[in-house]
């Protein structure tokens, strides 16, 4: 058995044994261009000036928010997804008895021809400053279907959506405060900035936030983490090479409420920046993450290298290892489970010009199953996909924000596990667009 003690041990390990570069701060959504890595973001100042913060400046409240050093911005995203094999015309799942469906879409589990308006999202943030004591803080409320899977467990419908065969909330806006949080920087060596509240994961290669994925689907081992955890962070800054966070939080997607009492989980990430093309990241969380079940722990271990190997083309591997001590959110009975979910994905990014770029990833996930209908213990799934970025005017001050993002994705299980009208398929084969207007 796993308990707390091996938990705390192997997270203290793996921090000592791993250097990684912190997926730093995720509140300055608009300063890094569509990119794969996770070292774009960071806690600077906003690079451009948002068009939000221009139509506020016409209207005479910008100044105000300026000398305030208040920045308003946002997004919006819309899309569409369709299935181009095994789709029998089918909007979505109607299987009354397949085993576990799988989740290719973005943040949805449909598999047939759909459309959704998956974001609107509007950002108020302060950066603190790293020399003085200064205090600063964000909220960001998002609108979309996307919302109904990034929900905390004990906000408005209850937590991010479980499917089942029938269910269609993809479809369906929604709305959720999804980041709301203070940070206060404390002048200590590089400075100590404490961030209290409810903040974006610093798990997965991924963001809830579009505008910093390359594609519009998401990984499996995206779909396996927390999307957002409310608590404490520190952010420390060694040196120019070095840097660590660490925290307490609730746990996985829980704000206001634990899902299992008061337990807590530990949050933390150490950073490592050999060179301008060469970042490694290390992230892990340890804690109780199953309903009602306090003494049983999640180990989750997720390492991240980005390498800029010429001046075009970036390339980006991340590794996930979840070891799951307790009732496994997959298990049928509500008898504990112990297993494990793992799995790797590479990314590809070739800049072609200032109006393209192809994007590639290819990705393999192991899932603890325990499925009556299979009668197996796990599944193993692959993907690729491949896609573009377009930039249809990169050269005008405003139309330089909009994006299109076109992409075709194929995914495989050694199991039957894909549902469509009435049957389940090893594979499927899909396609998606979706257009984003950064403001």
């Amino acid at each position: 058995m796993f308990y707390r003690k091996d938990a705390v041990s192997m997270a203290v390990l793996g921090l000592l044994a791993c250097a990684g570069i912190v997926k730093a701060d995720t509140s300055d959504v608009n300063a890094a261009p569509l990119s794969l890595s996770p070292s774009v973001i960071t806690a600077g100042p906003v690079a451009d000036r948002a068009p939000l913060m221009d139509v506020l400046d016409k209207a005479g409240v910008a100044g105000q928010l300026d000398e305030l050093k208040i920045n308003v911005h946002g997004h919006i995203q819309v899309g569409y997804y369709a299935n181009l094999r095994n789709n029998q015309g089918s909007k979505k799942n109607v299987v009354t008895d397949a085993p576990s469906i799988t989740r290719p879409s973005p943040f949805t589990e449909q598999v047939g021809h759909h459309a959704a308006f998956n974001q609107l999202s509007i950002m108020i943030d302060r950066q603190v400053a790293s020399d003085k004591f200064d205090v600063g803080g964000a909220v960001q409320a998002i609108y979309g279907t996307d919302a109904n899977y990034i929900k905390s467990s004990n906000e408005g419908d209850g937590g991010p959506q479980i499917l089942t065969p029938g269910d269609n909330p993809g479809e369906v806006p929604n709305f959720d405060i999804f980041q709301l949080y203070v940070d206060v920087n404390i002048p200590v060596g590089n400075g100590l900035k404490i961030r209290v509240g409810k903040f974006a994961t610093l798990l997965s290669y991924e963001y809830v936030n579009p505008t910093l994925n390359p594609f519009y689907s998401h990984s499996y081992l995206f779909n396996n983490v927390a999307f957002s955890q409310t608590g404490v962070l520190g952010f420390y800054t060694i040196n120019d090479k070095w840097s660590v966070t660490a925290g307490a939080t609730r746990g996985w997607d829980a704000s206001t409420e634990d899902n299992n009492g008061s337990s807590v989980d530990f949050l933390g990430q150490v950073t490592y920046t050999h060179s301008d093309s060469l970042s490694v990241f290390f992230t892990t969380s340890v804690g109780p993450q199953n309903n009602d079940d306090s003494s049983h722990y999640r180990v989750t271990l997720n390492p991240i290298v980005v390498w800029k190997a010429t001046k075009e083309l970036t390339i980006g591997v991340e590794g996930l290892y979840n070891y799951d001590g307790g009732k496994n959110g997959n298990a049928p009975s509500p008898s504990h489970a112990y297993g494990d979910n793992w799995g790797v994905a590479v990314y590809a990014s070739y800049f072609i010009n200032e109006y393209l770029t192809l994007n590639l990833r290819g990705e393999k996930f192991h899932e603890y199953t325990l499925s009556e209908d299979t009668g197996k213990a796990s599944t193993n799934y692959y993907e690729g996909t491949i896609g573009l970025t377009i930039t249809p005017m990169p050269k005008d001050n405003l139309l330089k924000n909009l994006i299109i993002r076109p992409e075709f994705r194929y995914d495989w299980s050694e199991d039957s596990v894909f549902a469509t009208g009435n049957k389940t398929y090893q594979d499927r084969f899909s396609a998606g667009l979706d257009v984003i207007f950064k403001f």
